[in-house]
Order: structure tokens, then C-alpha cells, then sequence
């Protein structure tokens, strides 16, 4: 578990944030993680994974073939949809001014930017998208393990196996990822001192409307933002993406053939025939 998770996008992410920042972040982050079974779970683990082990020997039902191109559709197309709400360009609400002066929309351009300029904003928008893969891949996650509930004996073991890590290990991810926006607040500061010093060290003018365009802190830290949204969900869909390849392997699986007939024996007068 330690190595998968030390090995993860999101990791690796958290890790290159702390070294920028002077910090560092793979002792904090990676071999925390490594330790999320304490020795009464991992008595209830191994109970379980007795009972597990024991499936093949209580049935002697092959299972049904399961459809892996349809489990394989199922998860991209959720993949697909959370991808399009976090990488979805947000615009500020902004009531309709048909025939506002140029110095109006100026000025209600540097409110949005100094608005955007604070971490309440993008932290909402981050719990909001939380929530949605955490619902979304949840029910993913059921849905899959149902169509694979059917199929042979390993892949019923595997379902099973899924069902307690999940319960197991559900609580402790959810504390995870509620800690995982502090890591957003300190990018946000890291760009916000950036700037600073920049235009300091220029001896320019600050025009907050340029913070939200390319090459400003805001558009910098927005970037990083969706990095890290798409790292959390490539983590949620871990598990679901390990069961879609199981029922694809399964079915790619070359079926038992049975042993070819034996060759007739050859007799001596065949052979000197």
C-alpha cells in the first residue's frame, strides 16, 4: 500500500508543491499514508480474507461471463463526465449590463479578480467537486462490483475482497481528502508571494485584471488547481479501474480445452504398408 500510494499522481503532486515551498513532503505524506491498518484491523482483514480464500471450494458454479466491454464503458464514461465538470472554465455570476461604460466592466473586472484572489472561492468549488466524485464514484463502484458479482469464482473473491477494503478503509480516505485542500490554500499563498515579489523586484504596476489572464498568478494557481482535481479523482477511481481490468482479463482469459484424442496406435502392417 505504501509503495502504490507513494507511486500515485496526487502524491507525487503534493510532494513537488512542498519541495518548491522548502518543505519536505514524502516522509509527511506518502509513509503516513503507509499506515492506515492498525493491528485490530489487520486481524479483521485477515479473518476476512480466510473466508475470501474459501469461495472456490463452497460452489462449484464456473459463473456467468461477464461483460467487460460494458464495465469498461460504464467507468469511462463517469471518468469522462467528472473530467469535463473539473476542467469546466468557471466564470464569475455577473448580472446582465447590456450597455455598461468600459469603465464599468473594468471595474467589476478587478472585483472578480481580487474575489477570486482569496481561497473561500476556489475552497467551495473543491468541496463541491469532492462531493461529486465521492458520490459519483461510490455509486460507480457498487455498479461494478455487481456486474462482476456473477462472474467466476476469482472474480467473486475479488468483489468481496473490494466490499471490506472499502469498508475498512472508507473512513480514513475521507479524512485524507478533507485534508487535502490545505495543500490548495498553501499553492495559493506560494503564487500570491510569487506575484509580490515579481512586482516588487519590476517596479510595476499591479492591474488585478491581469492576475486571471495567461500568464498571471491567479490563471497559474487555477492551473494547479485542476491538477490537483484530476489527481484526486484518477486516486478515487483506483479500486473501480482494478475491477474493470480483472473482468477484461477474465475474459481475455483463454477458455480450458480439453486434451486432443489419442493417436491411433500404428500397427506393423500399416507400417509396412
Amino acid at each position: 500500500m505504501q509503495h502504490r500510494l507513494g507511486s500515485s499522481r496526487l502524491v507525487r503532486l503534493l510532494q513537488e508543491w512542498a519541495q518548491v515551498d522548502g518543505e519536505s513532503a514524502r516522509h509527511d505524506v506518502a509513509e503516513r499514508l503507509g499506515h492506515w491498518l492498525s493491528a485490530f484491523d489487520a486481524v479483521k482483514l485477515d479473518g476476512a480474507l480466510q473466508t475470501i480464500a474459501s469461495y472456490p471450494s463452497q460452489t462449484k458454479l464456473r459463473g456467468q461471463a461477464v461483460d467487460a466491454r460494458a464495465v469498461a464503458l460504464q467507468v469511462n464514461q463517469v471518468k469522462a463526465d467528472l473530467t469535463a465538470l473539473i476542467t469546466a472554465k468557471v466564470t464569475p455570476a455577473r448580472p446582465v449590463l447590456p450597455a455598461a461604460p468600459r469603465t464599468l466592466l473594468h471595474t467589476l473586472e478587478e472585483d472578480d479578480a481580487r474575489n477570486e484572489s482569496k481561497y473561500a472561492p476556489h475552497y467551495q468549488r473543491y468541496l463541491g467537486l469532492q462531493k461529486q466524485m465521492e458520490t459519483t464514484v461510490g455509486a460507480l463502484r457498487a455498479q461494478v462490483r455487481q456486474m462482476l458479482s456473477k462472474g467466476s469464482p476469482a472474480l467473486r473473491q475479488l468483489v468481496a475482497l473490494d466490499a471490506v477494503m472499502e469498508q475498512m478503509l472508507g473512513p480514513r480516505e475521507q479524512k485524507l481528502w478533507a485534508s487535502v485542500p490545505v495543500y490548495l490554500e498553501r499553492r495559493l499563498e506560494h503564487w500570491r508571494q510569487h506575484h509580490q515579489q515579481a512586482i516588487t523586484g519590476q517596479g510595476g504596476d499591479d492591474d488585478p485584471i491581469r492576475w486571471r489572464q495567461s500568464g498571471g498568478w491567479i490563471a497559474a494557481f487555477e492551473h494547479d488547481m485542476r491538477d490537483m482535481m484530476l489527481a484526486e479523482l484518477q486516486q478515487r477511481l483506483q479500486p473501480v479501474v482494478g475491477l474493470m481490468e480483472a473482468a477484461q482479463n477474465a475474459t481475455d482469459a483463454p477458455s480450458p480445452q480439453a486434451a486432443p484424442p489419442a493417436q491411433p496406435e500404428h500397427s506393423e502392417n500399416s507400417e509396412s504398408q
